[in-house]
Protein backbone atom coordinates (compact mmCIF):
# COMPACT_ATOMS: atom_id res chain seq x y z
CA UNK A 1 0.00 0.00 0.00
CA UNK A 2 1.25 3.25 -1.15
CA UNK A 3 2.03 5.98 1.71
CA UNK A 4 2.25 9.40 2.02
CA UNK A 5 2.53 11.57 5.10
CA UNK A 6 3.60 15.49 5.35
CA UNK A 7 3.85 17.97 8.39
CA UNK A 8 3.91 21.77 8.86
CA UNK A 9 3.51 24.31 10.46
CA UNK A 10 1.17 27.39 9.75
CA UNK A 11 0.96 31.24 11.23
CA UNK A 12 -2.74 30.28 11.63
CA UNK A 13 -5.13 29.92 14.73
CA UNK A 14 -6.03 26.64 15.16
CA UNK A 15 -9.73 28.18 14.95
CA UNK A 16 -9.37 29.79 11.95
CA UNK A 17 -7.78 26.37 10.20
CA UNK A 18 -11.04 24.33 11.82
CA UNK A 19 -13.08 26.78 9.90
CA UNK A 20 -11.73 25.93 6.30
CA UNK A 21 -10.38 22.37 7.09
CA UNK A 22 -14.38 20.98 7.96
CA UNK A 23 -15.54 22.01 4.78
CA UNK A 24 -14.23 19.71 2.40
CA UNK A 25 -15.52 22.03 -0.72
CA UNK A 26 -12.26 24.30 0.37
CA UNK A 27 -9.51 21.46 0.21
CA UNK A 28 -11.08 20.35 -3.08
CA UNK A 29 -9.21 23.14 -5.24
CA UNK A 30 -6.06 22.88 -3.09
CA UNK A 31 -5.46 19.26 -3.94
CA UNK A 32 -2.86 18.26 -7.34
CA UNK A 33 -4.73 18.08 -10.67
CA UNK A 34 -8.11 19.99 -9.27
CA UNK A 35 -10.82 19.95 -12.09
CA UNK A 36 -14.13 19.67 -10.18
CA UNK A 37 -16.11 19.44 -6.74
CA UNK A 38 -19.59 18.24 -6.34
CA UNK A 39 -21.22 17.95 -2.90
CA UNK A 40 -23.60 14.55 -1.92
CA UNK A 41 -24.43 15.84 1.65
CA UNK A 42 -22.32 16.91 4.67
CA UNK A 43 -19.90 14.03 4.53
CA UNK A 44 -19.98 12.67 0.86
CA UNK A 45 -18.53 14.28 -1.84
CA UNK A 46 -16.96 13.45 -5.75
CA UNK A 47 -13.95 14.93 -6.40
CA UNK A 48 -12.36 15.31 -9.71
CA UNK A 49 -8.64 15.26 -10.17
CA UNK A 50 -6.79 15.22 -13.03
CA UNK A 51 -4.22 12.09 -12.26
CA UNK A 52 -0.28 12.53 -13.89
CA UNK A 53 1.18 9.27 -12.65
CA UNK A 54 3.76 9.42 -15.00
CA UNK A 55 2.67 7.99 -18.25
CA UNK A 56 -0.69 7.99 -17.80
CA UNK A 57 -2.71 11.95 -17.41
CA UNK A 58 -6.20 11.37 -16.89
CA UNK A 59 -9.61 12.72 -15.06
CA UNK A 60 -10.33 10.36 -11.88
CA UNK A 61 -13.45 10.92 -9.51
CA UNK A 62 -12.36 9.90 -6.33
CA UNK A 63 -15.56 9.51 -4.37
CA UNK A 64 -14.76 10.99 -0.87
CA UNK A 65 -16.44 10.05 2.72
CA UNK A 66 -15.57 11.99 5.60
CA UNK A 67 -15.58 9.16 8.25
CA UNK A 68 -14.46 11.38 11.08
CA UNK A 69 -14.33 15.07 12.37
CA UNK A 70 -13.05 15.90 15.61
CA UNK A 71 -13.24 19.66 16.36
CA UNK A 72 -10.66 21.55 16.22
CA UNK A 73 -7.75 18.91 15.29
CA UNK A 74 -8.84 15.89 13.10
CA UNK A 75 -10.35 14.69 9.91
CA UNK A 76 -10.34 11.10 8.49
CA UNK A 77 -11.64 10.35 5.31
CA UNK A 78 -11.74 7.16 2.84
CA UNK A 79 -12.01 7.72 -0.86
CA UNK A 80 -12.00 5.74 -3.88
CA UNK A 81 -11.84 5.60 -7.49
CA UNK A 82 -13.95 2.93 -8.65
CA UNK A 83 -12.90 2.70 -12.51
CA UNK A 84 -9.32 3.39 -12.03
CA UNK A 85 -9.49 0.69 -8.85
CA UNK A 86 -7.74 2.54 -6.33
CA UNK A 87 -9.22 2.95 -2.94
CA UNK A 88 -7.61 4.33 0.32
CA UNK A 89 -7.94 6.42 3.50
CA UNK A 90 -6.66 9.45 4.60
CA UNK A 91 -6.39 12.47 7.53
CA UNK A 92 -5.53 15.51 8.96
CA UNK A 93 -4.26 16.39 11.99
CA UNK A 94 -3.64 19.84 13.75
CA UNK A 95 -2.41 20.98 17.09
CA UNK A 96 -1.92 24.21 18.19
CA UNK A 97 1.32 25.21 19.24
CA UNK A 98 0.71 29.06 19.82
CA UNK A 99 -2.26 31.70 19.82
CA UNK A 100 -1.52 32.13 16.46
CA UNK A 101 0.75 29.05 15.03
CA UNK A 102 -0.77 25.33 14.39
CA UNK A 103 0.76 22.29 13.44
CA UNK A 104 -0.58 20.05 10.81
CA UNK A 105 -0.03 16.53 9.04
CA UNK A 106 -1.68 14.74 6.72
CA UNK A 107 -1.53 11.38 5.69
CA UNK A 108 -2.75 9.32 2.38
CA UNK A 109 -3.04 5.81 2.24
CA UNK A 110 -4.26 4.70 -0.99
CA UNK A 111 -4.10 1.05 -2.57
CA UNK A 112 -4.65 -0.40 -6.36
CA UNK A 113 -7.29 -3.12 -6.27
CA UNK A 114 -8.44 -6.40 -8.81
CA UNK A 115 -5.70 -6.89 -12.06
CA UNK A 116 -4.22 -3.33 -12.33
CA UNK A 117 -3.54 -3.23 -8.65
CA UNK A 118 0.78 -4.09 -9.15
CA UNK A 119 1.21 -1.25 -11.56
CA UNK A 120 -1.21 1.08 -9.91
CA UNK A 121 0.54 0.69 -6.69
CA UNK A 122 4.28 1.22 -8.27
CA UNK A 123 2.92 4.41 -9.85
CA UNK A 124 0.82 5.80 -6.38
CA UNK A 125 4.31 4.67 -5.20
CA UNK A 126 5.99 7.65 -6.78
CA UNK A 127 3.09 10.21 -7.20
CA UNK A 128 1.50 9.88 -3.68
CA UNK A 129 4.23 11.26 -1.64
CA UNK A 130 4.32 14.58 -4.17
CA UNK A 131 1.17 14.88 -4.20
CA UNK A 132 0.68 14.89 -0.12
CA UNK A 133 3.51 17.44 -0.09
CA UNK A 134 1.61 19.38 -2.45
CA UNK A 135 -1.71 19.51 -0.72
CA UNK A 136 0.10 20.45 2.49
CA UNK A 137 1.74 23.23 0.74
CA UNK A 138 -1.13 24.63 -1.06
CA UNK A 139 -3.31 24.36 2.00
CA UNK A 140 -0.84 26.31 4.04
CA UNK A 141 -0.22 28.59 1.45
CA UNK A 142 -4.10 29.46 1.48
CA UNK A 143 -4.04 29.50 4.94
CA UNK A 144 -1.66 32.01 5.18
CA UNK A 145 -1.98 34.15 2.60
CA UNK A 146 -3.14 38.16 3.16
CA UNK A 147 -2.85 37.73 6.83
CA UNK A 148 -5.10 34.70 7.31
CA UNK A 149 -7.83 36.11 5.57
CA UNK A 150 -9.84 33.14 3.89
CA UNK A 151 -13.08 32.24 1.98
CA UNK A 152 -14.70 30.07 3.92
CA UNK A 153 -18.19 28.75 2.72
Amino acid sequence: MPVASERGTVQCPIETMWEFIKDMGNWAPCMPGFVTFEEIDENVSVWALKGDMGIFKRKMNFTVTVTERVMPERVAFTLEAKKEGIKGYGSYKAVAKGPNTTDVEFNLDMTGTGLPAKMVNALLSKTLPRDCEELKDNLIEVLEKEGQSIDVR
